[in-house]
């Protein structure tokens, strides 16, 4: 995930002229190009929305599709602060996660519901999850999600249950993990909050659990093989059959599976964390009607998520998805459903803490 480039005092001043702008008497001005009544534009990442998709759905609303690819999260935000109430694009694709940046400057409408007829056809997971409703308000269609899973070769490992494996001795020297994302688990197999939102204005709190799950990794550090950083990692890893057990991202561990390789990727019952992309309507957005036409589009069958799982790599939010994929894909995308509800997908709340302690504590556990 990139970093955001925020710049809050830019967005404040834009948007601060705006306001009084209100009071100015009123000026005609032409209407730009952008907002075309047979128009939407949408700003998103590659292979997010399949063309066949959205060529019916030009073709059924009469309405022309622009897309402008972005690849970090901080240039959407740019965008839109530059832009101020006259924003060029109607549609963004915020990841949950990031949310906070992006309402607190006013660049994102609470979405209506009432307006998505489909909106039933969303996994119940996703259509009111705490991350994603701020201020008493929900501000984004989830579309794909991604998850940190323990993923195993079940030619050694057939079950799995609880994350307690990585620590059995019959895998000594056997597993493998990102130390800094699954420290986080760890603290949620400890019984403290992994992703901090408890913890505001509690570090001495949060410095106790951290360090609790930094002393674990620590006391256990004889059961990894290997720390590791990128995904092409731990896939030669299991491939090589130097590991049987490790912590991985869904992407990854969904390729050795397309693959053929036998590695099942779970969520054990003490949870685990996640991400989810969502599209925003952005304010004072000229084609808001047409966003949210294509969102009902989106929901009306589980043939749109399953194009949008295959092109992407992540896995949909769409009911009865698993029903479309083919059973290697089912096996590589998807959860059950108690497992999806396992997961905690990353707040916006007190991440700055989060990141510094986390950062600390993995400099010393991997110097141990």
């Amino acid at each position: 995930m990139n970093k955001i480039i925020a710049n809050r005092r830019t967005a404040l001043k834009v948007f601060g002229a705006g306001t009084a702008l209100l009071a100015a008497p009123y000026i005609i001005r032409p209407r730009p190009a952008w907002a075309a009544s047979g128009v939407l534009n949408v700003t998103t990442y590659d292979k997010f929305l399949p063309q066949e998709f959205l060529d019916k759905f030009q073709k059924d609303n009469d309405i022309e599709v622009r897309i402008r690819l972005t690849d970090d999260q901080g240039k959407q935000y740019n965008l839109l602060t530059a832009e101020g109430a006259n924003p060029s694009t109607d549609i963004v694709t915020v990841a949950g996660h990031r949310y906070s940046q992006f309402i607190k400057s006013n660049l994102l409408q609470p979405l209506d519901t009432g307006k998505i007829a489909n909106w039933k056809n969303l996994n119940p997971a996703y259509q009111d999850a705490p991350w994603a409703r701020v201020d008493g308000n929900l501000w984004g269609l989830p579309i794909l999600a991604g998850y940190e899973g323990l993923a195993r070769n079940i030619d050694y490992v057939p079950e799995a249950p609880s994350w307690e494996v990585m620590f059995d001795p019959q895998y000594k020297g056997q597993t493998s993990y990102i130390v800094s994302d699954f420290m986080t688990i760890v603290m949620q197999y400890l019984g403290y909050d992994g992703d901090f939102v408890t913890y505001v204005d509690k570090p001495d709190v949060a410095q106790k659990a951290t360090n609790e799950a930094r002393d674990f990794l620590i006391k256990h550090k004889d059961m990894v093989r290997k720390y590791y950083d990128a995904g092409s990692e731990v896939q030669q890893m299991f491939i090589n059959e130097d590991i049987y057990l490790g912590h991985s991202w869904s992407g990854p561990a969904a390729k050795l599976i397309m693959d053929g390789h036998p590695i099942k990727l779970s969520v054990p019952k003490e949870g685990t964390f996640g991400f989810c992309y969502t599209l925003n309507v952005v304010n004072n957005a000229p084609n808001a009607e047409n966003a949210y036409k294509l969102f009902n589009a989106i929901l009306e069958s589980p043939e749109v998520g399953a194009a949008m799982t295959r092109q992407s790599g992540y896995s949909s939010t769409i009911n009865g998805v698993g029903d479309v994929l083919e059973e290697r894909e089912r096996m590589a995308s998807t959860l059950p459903q108690e497992e999806v509800e396992r997961i905690i997908f990353f707040s916006s709340v007190n991440r700055d803490m989060k990141n510094e302690m986390i950062d600390r504590a993995t400099a010393e556990v991997k110097a141990a």
